[in-house]
């Protein structure tokens, strides 16, 4: 017999989903959600595994009507802020945050998404105010350490005191666990800033090495999942199914991590036809329904390997019907998962009328971004010298490789020009998107709009034109990864 109760419901649905069958698991959170005699307990639950089937809408939508006096911990309300940041909505995070607080000022976690979600929106005063808080409440809370090592400075030479601080923290932590690492990283940042980079750089390679030890990157499997989409993706079988009917145009920002794809997001975010949506999973959750797996990431080999018998008209129909919600009513949507380069094949059969824009960086300083970056659940390769150099170089040859087989679907800017020459490449991305030109939208640095990516600190910034050549002071130690890079070129 199949379970009926909502518990019971959620249960099967994890169980359901170990076995691969994502469907079945989907129908019975979704069987919850419906349901008209939900126990409000099982609020947070349901939300979390709302948000894991990327059914972020629903999740929201659950959280906005939320009464906070059904959960008067600290705890819950932290947890349903957290759900409602990672779902996309930083102001219904920022007021579930407030009623945390209310309750207990003194619960760190809460201080910290306070931070968070105060830099998400632009507010660093006041992100660095709460961070600093949750530190004065708990002097070891590492991943507050890191993300106020990402923080703007206030001071032109940096904070002196801050390596002290996290090197305190170092020796009080337990070694070889994930808050060592986040500490290895912001002393990273805090001592680069001081140009410090002998010690910088240490505390980069202890932090590279323990990710590498908590998050292995699987190099074969990577490299067999490039190989298969080369022999997938052929102008035949890339031929695009008839455009779903939808009222919005999605433009795709696609590229390497660190390339510069949140700042086009900034900028096409800015425009007024355009909603900036965010990194999002929404096209692999239709891939997931297509395949009935739960794909790992933004593409795996099972969904690969399922997906040539798809039905892509139901994928892009799906696609446009779950992201309506984040449009807000504009006729054109942005989605940055920079990931979505590895489904850019798959998007331009489910979904002509989208738009697909590639942000290309320096090789250099984009691996070199990325290997002092602190990657949670993603971008394993990021934390190895010579597997994230041959990852960029993987990418660089899908790119040239989708180039060939639905030639026009993607346009590729350099973040050079986007930066040196930003008007002139903005109306180009325009123009490719059918967008008529507005002004107001190279004004990165505004005050509107939340950025929730590791770029958030920069793009607010405004266009940074001198972010070139940060790598240059570890040249000595950055070989391996400048070898790689180099012979790639030459097999290219």
């Amino acid at each position: 017999m199949r379970p009926q109760r909502p518990a019971d419901l959620l249960r099967a649905s994890d169980a359901l989903l170990r076995l691969d069958r994502y469907r079945d698991a989907l129908r019975c959170v979704l069987q919850v959600f419906e349901s008209a005699d939900r126990d409000p307990g099982l609020l947070i639950p349901l939300c979390q595994r709302l948000h894991r089937f990327n059914e972020c809408g629903r999740a929201l939508a659950l959280i906005a009507s939320a009464d906070p006096e059904r959960f008067p911990s600290a705890i819950d309300r932290t947890e349903l802020a957290s759900l409602a940041s990672r779902c996309g909505d930083q102001a219904l995070a920022e007021a579930w945050i407030e009623q945390a607080v209310r309750v207990d000022p003194m619960h760190a976690p809460a201080q910290y998404l306070r931070g968070v979600v105060a830099m998400f929106r632009g507010d660093m005063p006041q992100a660095r105010f709460a961070l600093s808080a949750c530190l004065a409440i708990d002097p070891d809370f590492a991943q507050a350490h890191w993300v106020l090592s990402t923080l703007p400075d206030d001071g032109a030479a940096g904070d002196a005191d801050a390596p002290a601080r996290i090197r305190a923290s170092l020796a009080r932590t337990q070694p070889g666990g994930t808050g060592e690492a986040y500490l290895q990283f912001a002393l990273h940042n805090v001592l680069h800033a001081l140009g410090r980079h002998d010690e910088a750089w240490d505390a980069l390679e202890r932090g590279c090495k323990l990710r590498r030890m908590q998050a292995p990157h699987d190099l074969r499997e990577t490299e067999a999942l490039f190989a298969a989409l080369g022999s997938l993706y052929t102008p035949e079988f890339l031929a695009p199914v008839t455009a779903p009917r939808g009222d919005f145009a999605p433009i795709f920002i696609v590229g390497m991590h660190r390339s510069g794809t949140t700042l086009l997001e900034r900028i096409l975010g800015g425009h007024p036809l355009v909603a900036d949506g965010g990194e999002s999973y929404a096209f692999t959750a239709q891939l997931d329904l297509a395949t009935d797996h739960k794909t790992t990431g933004a593409l795996d080999a099972t969904t690969l390997q399922r997906v040539a018998g798809a039905d892509f008209a139901g994928i892009g129909a799906g696609f446009l019907d779950a992201s309506r919600w984040r449009t807000r009513g504009r006729p054109f949507l942005t989605e940055k998962l920079p990931a979505n380069l590895l489904n850019a094949g798959l998007i331009a059969k489910a979904l002509p009328q989208a738009k697909l824009v590639r942000v290309v960086r320096d090789p250099m300083d984009t691996c070199f971004s990325n290997l002092r970056t602190f990657f949670a659940g993603t971008a394993t390769y990021s934390h190895d010298q010579e597997q994230l150099a041959g990852h960029h170089l993987r990418c660089d040859r899908l790119a040239r490789h989708l180039h060939k087989a639905v030639p026009g679907r993607m346009l590729d800017i350099a973040y050079a020009d986007l930066v040196g020459d930003t008007e002139t490449t903005a109306r180009r991305v325009f123009d490719f998107c059918g967008l008529p030109f507005a002004p107001e939208a190279l004004d990165v640095g505004r005050a509107s709009g939340d950025v929730a990516t590791a770029s958030t600190t920069s793009v607010r910034a405004g266009i940074l034109r001198d972010r070139a050549g940060a790598w240059k002071p570890y040249a000595r130690q950055l070989q391996p990864m400048r070898e790689t890079l180099e012979a790639g070129r030459t097999d290219a």
